[in-house]
């Protein structure tokens, strides 16, 4: 009897659908695959460094796992992929949820069960709830086994990255930095240059601008040391405003300056900025990153230094 097309050795049907187990001459290239496949996760796995992790969390601990598909939080329903721990050290996120050393806290773990009861574990994460006890929803998780030095010093890094980010995006957009002490402060007034009022109602959030002369004691990128410049700053409490600088007579601080951007001048309705504007070169702070304490001015030079070597 003649063999019909479909009457083969293959496991294939006519459909072009399997019938059954794979011929054993396709076993080994199974095999290989499956193994690249596992390499490709484990790769993907040690990507995931524990600086890297830190970077993009704002609250990272060390944990003894208490109980896994468990849940503290009423609002969480206990899962595979919640754990309940108690936390040995806390890393980042203390101004958040405050010292947790020897609290319980309940995780969402990133992977459904990643973590077994009785382990030391770092998880990262962010607050998901702030209640009677924190909720993490975390980021990643990693056993506490070896090298934990190393693993620590890693968790510091990508913590402290994590805080400088803001101050890197405001020296970016800075056209003077600069440690310096404010010798004065005055409205910047409501009057036209003819000494008229003005005849624009205030603005809804009105940021009720102010000028300080501030004096450079160590210009840090532009300016001249013993230089007065002026420094613009909205005194609103407004709630677009409430978070940016106030300045005081006698402070002494780390100025991020900038010129004026859209935002400045569009939510401004004062002539006399720009009457000030056109007789001098005035600089505005208006986020809460732009003036900083004098602590952080070895912070500034280090990111400034660094700003260079990454535009080079």
């Amino acid at each position: 009897m003649p063999i019909l097309p479909c009457q083969t050795q293959s496991h294939i049907t006519c459909s072009g659908q399997p019938t059954g187990r794979p011929h054993s001459s396709l076993l080994p290239l199974f095999a290989g695959m499956l193994l690249v496949a596992a390499a490709l996760t484990m790769a993907n796995a040690q990507k995931e460094s524990a600086q890297t992790l830190a970077e993009r969390s704002a609250i990272v601990v060390r944990g003894r796992v208490l109980k896994v598909n468990a849940s503290d939080e009423p609002m969480i329903a206990a899962s595979r992929s919640t754990a309940v721990i108690s936390v040995v050290q806390m890393y980042a996120g203390n101004e958040i949820a405050g010292e947790l050393k020897g609290r319980t806290a309940t995780v969402i773990l990133s992977r459904p069960d990643s973590v077994k009861a009785g382990e030391e574990v770092l998880f990262f994460g962010n607050p998901r709830f702030l209640g009677r006890s924190l909720t993490i929803a975390d980021e990643g998780e990693l056993p506490v086994k070896v090298g934990v030095p190393t693993m620590l010093s890693e968790v510091e890094g990508g913590a402290q990255a994590r805080k400088d980010k803001p101050v890197r995006d405001r020296i970016a957009i800075a056209d003077l930095v600069f440690r310096g002490t404010v010798d004065s402060v005055s409205p910047l007034g409501t009057e036209t240059e003819e000494g008229k009022k003005t005849a624009l109602p205030p603005s809804e959030h009105d940021p009720e601008w102010q000028v300080a002369n501030v004096r450079i004691a160590a210009p840090l990128r532009g300016g001249e040391a013993g230089k007065v410049v002026a420094i613009i700053f909205p005194a609103s409490r407004d709630i677009v405003w409430f978070n940016a600088p106030k300045l005081k007579v006698g402070q002494d601080a780390v100025f991020l300056a900038h010129t004026a951007n859209k935002q400045d001048t569009t939510l401004s309705r004062s002539h006399a900025l720009a009457a000030l504007q056109e007789k001098q070169s005035v600089y505005f702070v208006t986020d809460p990153f732009d003036v900083l304490a004098p602590a952080d001015e070895d912070r500034i030079r280090g990111l400034l230094a660094g700003s260079k070597e990454t535009k080079q």
